[in-house]
């Protein structure tokens, strides 16, 4: 695993998309950095509470990753790499790990730089403050972190499955949004049902919320772990069965 790790890193140093999300991580923080410079000054945002809220955010760079995990993995199929890997023998499910691992690791190093950055320009304006709830920010991300690896899981597996990089991107998008998708069409058919339990959205406990009560973090965990567990094993039973030529 260590091996695959390594040369995943080694690609991604050759990979341009790469350098393009790390460009537009570099976007998104300057529009941070200027969207928090026109704030009021009579709510200011303190150091710590900047940093936190970057590392926890950027949900518009994971989407960039995802696209990047996808075009690794077309990118395998389409060059012959992925024939060759399996050829020498290598576990398809170390592959697969090893992409989900790689990337996720990439994108959360890239979204706490940016948050050092952001707390680091918030400490010299008005301070560097505290973290009044230090519990429901370790759960979060935690929280992160699955989500983060339920969605470069869900593209790397829609990739194996199409071979395509931009279908594997969009059916990686939709499937975690299946429940909001089909109350859009309950509602259009005059169906009032609610599908809450199977949003990963409607779980993520507010600060108010989860101070009181850090169990309600216990659904989060699990509604994410749920989608992760099984995008993992349709990704392993794709590639179980798939003939790789």
């Amino acid at each position: 695993m260590k091996n695959l790790i390594r040369g995943n890193i080694y690609q991604l140093k050759k990979d341009h998309f790469f350098f393009g999300c790390l460009a537009l991580s570099v976007i998104f923080l300057i529009i941070s950095i200027r969207s928090f410079s026109s704030g009021s000054e009579s709510s200011p945002v303190m150091g710590v509470s900047s940093f936190m809220d970057t590392l926890l955010g950027g949900d518009f760079i994971l989407y960039a990753f995802m696209l990047l995990t996808a075009n690794m993995v077309a990118e395998a199929y389409r060059s012959g790499a992925m024939k060759t890997i399996i050829g020498r023998g290598i576990e398809k499910k170390k592959y697969y790990l090893s992409i989900v691992f790689t990337i996720s690791a990439a994108y959360l190093l890239v979204m706490l730089i940016s948050g050092i950055v952001m707390g680091v320009f918030a400490y010299s304006r008005f301070g560097i403050g505290t973290v009044l709830y230090p519990a429901y920010y370790t759960l979060s991300i935690v929280a992160r972190v699955l989500f983060v690896m339920t969605h470069i899981s869900f593209a790397m597996t829609m990739t194996i499955l199409t071979k395509n990089a931009i279908t594997g991107v969009i059916f990686g998008l939709v499937i975690p949004n299946i429940p909001q998708i089909l109350e859009m069409v309950f509602r259009l058919l005059k169906i009032n049902m609610e599908l809450d339990f199977f949003k990963i959205s409607a779980h993520m406990p507010s600060i108010h919320a989860a101070s009181n009560d850090l169990s309600s973090f216990l659904l989060c965990f699990v509604v994410l772990s749920g989608y992760l567990i099984l995008s993992i094993a349709v990704g392993f039973g794709i590639l179980k069965h798939q003939d790789i030529k």
